[in-house]
């Protein structure tokens, strides 16, 4: 009697240990990394020691994977030695029957779902017993270690480490509740980094109309003269015509030559992309590059617009800035004048206004306001002309020969 109660107690000790281990593998990665390093510097010796080991996560998870599995193992051994003993060898089925559900439940589920939840309290008090079954089981860890480098070698590693992985970020967003280590506004912003990532580079385009541009055959004195005027320190060069970019020029370096210099000594070469690159792809290409800015051109070779890292950059922030951090241009280019009315600029992105106005305006082979509207009109409207589009009615408040100016949307 006494064997089969040192039996059960192995068992239950066994139950317990699998909870620790596979508990903890939930807690260590669901822990605010924040929070850690404020307690470490005010001297919390747990929360030092967990992002101690948390800087080499490998080792970290292979302790709990280690922990969980020898539980595991040794729980279904002893349970089936201890049937066996009891009824025969022809029932060792029901040591699978009794054991595999505490296992599930007070083994996995259970503990998995505490320590997600009081990750931040309970890492720091359980990383002292991790630590010391990583020196227990570090011949296992050891092996495994040598192992993993020699299959990633065979693979080929990735560019992205293994927390960096787009596909485990977005995982651990889904994953993050109330108590998790990413807030609602830390979790939109990094979905709206992901959007972005996926966003065509047309999107950040200034268009020709809206460019500041000087032709190859101006001297100094006119660049610099254009310059003052629109406060850009840096010009567009183009051959006669507007859709013709062939460079660019920094003003800074034409100060103190002769007024009758030409500036087509001086052009500097820009990169061409065409629109459905993306933005992020974009912006790792102008990173590398002395001069942050490139022109979209159509599939005939014409220049439709320029993109400038700042223009990406700007893309980037106004994806994730609520009402009260907009930018006064931000702001004026949707302004709200009736309960369902409003006027709105022309160049307003379409995400920015599908996101103000609560409405669903599909985007196309356009970015903006004006260009969904030419998409469903033949010629550049005047003012009072109206559509109307699933419901919501646009009617042209000014424009001029070339472009739509400002629209009322009345909403239904």
């Amino acid at each position: 009697m006494s064997e089969v109660l040192f039996t059960v107690v192995a068992i239950l000790i066994c139950i317990i240990a699998e909870g620790f281990f596979s508990g903890s593998e939930i807690g260590v990665v669901s822990a605010d990394r924040l929070r850690l390093r404020h307690e470490a510097a005010n001297g919390s010796k747990g929360a030092k020691l967990a992002l101690k080991m948390l800087e080499k996560p490998e080792w970290l998870l292979s302790t709990t994977l280690v922990g969980t599995n020898i539980s595991v193992v040794t729980n279904t051994t002893l349970a089936t030695a201890l049937v066996v003993s009891l009824f025969g060898a022809s029932y060792s089925w029901l040591a699978v029957v009794f054991v595999a559900p505490l296992n599930w439940v007070l083994g996995e589920i259970v503990p998995k779902s505490v320590y997600q939840q009081r990750a931040n309290e309970i890492t720091p008090r359980a990383i002292f017993l991790l630590k010391f079954f990583s020196y227990v089981f570090y011949p296992i860890l050891l092996v495994f270690s040598i192992i993993t480098r020699f299959l990633t070698r065979m693979v080929g590693s990735g560019e992205s480490g293994i927390f960096t992985l787009r596909e485990q970020l977005i995982s651990m967003l889904h994953m993050s509740g109330p108590e998790g280590n990413v807030t609602p506004e830390q979790s939109k912003m990094i979905r709206q980094m992901f959007k972005f990532s996926d966003t065509p580079v047309i999107q950040a385009m200034v268009p020709l109309v809206d460019v500041i541009s000087v032709d190859r055959s101006a001297s100094c004195a006119e660049a610099r003269e254009l310059a003052l005027q629109s406060g850009h320190k840096t010009l567009v060069v183009i051959d006669q015509r507007v859709d013709n970019v062939i460079g660019m020029v920094h003003t800074l370096e034409l100060l103190g030559l002769d007024d009758e210099t030409p500036v087509e000594a001086y052009i500097r070469p820009v990169k061409y992309v065409g629109g459905s690159k993306s933005a992020r792809e974009l912006l790792d290409d102008l990173r590398h590059l002395d001069d942050s800015m490139a022109v979209l051109v159509n599939e005939f070779g014409s220049a439709r617009g320029i993109v400038r890292a700042t223009d990406i950059m700007q893309l980037i922030v106004s994806e994730y800035h609520d009402e009260h951090q907009l930018t006064d241009d931000d702001k004026d280019s949707i302004r709200k004048i009736a309960e369902t009315v409003y006027i709105v600029n022309g160049n307003v992105n379409l995400d920015f206004l599908n996101d103000r106005l609560g409405i669903e305006t599909k985007a196309g082979d356009y970015s903006t306001l004006a260009g969904y509207l030419l998409q469903k009109l033949p010629d550049i409207p005047g003012a009072g002309v109206s559509i109307q589009s699933h419901d919501i009615t646009y009617t042209i408040e000014e424009s001029t020969e070339r472009r739509i100016e400002k629209v009322r949307i009345t909403l239904p």
